[in-house]
């Protein structure tokens, strides 16, 4: 009976092993494979690097739990800087995180839209000073207008009523 229980534990501890080996497997495919095969990696995923192979560098190792980054442009570099991520172009590192990139352009559009509201109640307060400057010199647009279109007569009879004299 004693047997039975070490021999089960191995196996369970067999089967963890095997499952945290293959992240993209599930503890049932592992639980699946023979006991004898459960030192050998599952089907499609890659063969264990041997002893002697250097590690990877941090950078290099990808997890799927992890978002990696991109190289950023010169327009990337210059939204990390407006905004105020980073002090200086140097100290913008050669890999950034997509993360950080949204959350800049985020920030810049949020500020662009500010400045947009800005200038327009600026523009609606140079709009309503100038309306009430011109109230009181009386200019109104219909005056406006009418003095346009009797200086426009005017020139087409100067231009046009020589030609009516000649025809005649």
């Amino acid at each position: 009976m004693q047997r039975a229980v070490s021999l089960s534990l191995s196996v369970s501890q067999r089967l963890l092993a095997a499952a945290a080996r293959t992240p993209t497997r599930s503890l049932h495919s592992a639980a699946r494979r023979p006991a004898q095969d459960l030192g050998t990696p599952a089907r499609g995923s890659p063969a264990p690097a041997p002893a002697s192979a250097p590690a990877p560098a941090a950078r290099d190792e990808c997890s799927p739990y992890r978002l990696q980054g991109r190289i950023p442009s010169a327009y990337d570099r210059k939204v990390l800087l407006w905004v105020g991520r980073f002090k200086r172009d140097q100290d913008i590192p050669e890999i950034v995180s997509i993360e950080m990139l949204h959350a800049a352009r985020n920030k810049i559009r949020v500020q662009i839209c500010y400045l947009m509201i800005a200038l327009s109640v600026g523009a609606c307060v140079v709009m309503v000073v100038s309306g009430k400057k011109a109230f009181k010199q009386r200019e109104n647009l219909t005056k406006w207008n009418l003095e346009k279109k009797a200086k426009l007569k005017e020139q087409y009879m100067l231009e046009h009523g020589t030609v009516a004299d000649k025809t005649q």
